[in-house]
């Protein structure tokens, strides 16, 4: 299994020294930007820019609460990354940790609107941070995650006893595979001063760029057909995936004849969302023509109700 290494940072690791950050291995970094409604990171700005300076990709993600209004969270978190002169290169996330009392039907509701609502205004699918038991008993309807939460990238939080190079991540039920995975909270590496929390990224280095270019190696199902006088253990195997992964991604008892979903294999990245963000003295005619494309095929993909009528910095997903 090939991975890259990358860490995740927030307020808690202070003043960080990027370029030896980058030296040491890292090739990625998800840097905290919001929490809630009223905070913004206040390492954020240095942060962003730091990590750009020294050659890493780079993703934020919002800390969300779910008993507070979802949609102003999101507003927030895409006010914040607009802010800054460049764009993230990997899929802003959204991280679940805390319930604040409030249930999982309300919050499941809240997390798909801040998906939606960033999505939209990014034009790019964000993520899914969490970690293994939050998922299994605080995002679940009737036992399992919501349907649609297979449509978006996850990653996932599981810290092992030791962590061993090669080995996976303890798959929550209902979830196939993941995109990067947060195995410790108190790594140590060359340029920060305190605990940090270390990810990788589940494929090679070439495929971990093809997603920062908006590329998404998409988990899919491939599927195996039980035979006669195999296990579970000699399908894994087969697969080069853990007995554990296969087991949570079929909690049925298997028996010959069945089809068992084999998590982790990468499909060819689909087409990536194509955005333009609306300048002062634009026109739809004119971006229209300048991305060739239509205005009706603008006016469909986006709602517009009145063509003569769009806003500044309104971001418009391309026909």
């Amino acid at each position: 299994m090939s991975t890259v290494p990358g860490l995740d940072v927030s307020y808690w690791q202070a003043e960080i020294d990027w370029k030896p950050v980058h030296t040491a291995g890292a090739r990625f970094v998800f840097v905290k930007a919001t929490e809630g409604l009223a905070y913004t990171d206040s390492t954020f700005a240095d942060n962003w820019a730091g990590a750009r300076a020294s050659g890493l990709l780079r993703g934020a993600y919002c800390f969300f609460h779910p008993n507070q209004d979802a949609q102003q969270q999101a507003e927030r978190f895409i006010r914040t990354i607009r802010d800054r002169e460049d764009d993230p290169e990997l899929p802003c996330c959204i991280d679940l940790e805390v319930t604040d009392g409030v249930p999982n039907k309300k919050i499941i509701s809240g997390v798909k609107t801040w998906l939606d609502e960033v999505e939209q205004w990014l034009g790019r699918r964000p993520m899914i941070y969490s970690g293994v038991s939050f998922l299994e008993t605080c995002f679940t309807e009737q036992g399992q995650p919501p349907s649609w939460s297979r449509d978006y990238p996850l990653w996932l939080g599981w810290f092992p006893s030791k962590y061993l190079v090669g080995m996976s991540p303890l798959m929550p039920r209902g979830w196939r595979a993941w995109t990067f995975w947060q195995y410790s909270g108190k790594g140590r590496i060359d340029g920060i001063g305190t605990d940090v929390d270390l990810d990788l990224f589940n494929g090679t280095a070439e495929q971990l760029a093809a997603f920062a270019g908006g590329q998404s190696p998409a988990a899919v199902s491939k599927t195996h057909v039980v035979a006669v006088g195999e296990t579970l253990l000699s399908i894994a195997t087969k697969y080069q995936i853990s007995v554990h992964e296969l087991a949570a991604a079929n909690p049925q008892l298997a028996r010959v004849g069945d089809k068992l979903d084999i998590p982790g294999q990468v499909s060819a990245p689909p087409t990536p969302l194509r955005t333009h963000t609306v300048k002062a003295g634009d026109t739809l005619y004119a971006i229209a023509k300048k991305h060739g494309t239509t205005i009706s095929a603008l006016v469909a993909r986006n709602g517009i109700p009145n063509p003569d009528l769009i806003q500044v910095g309104q971001v418009l997903v391309l026909a």
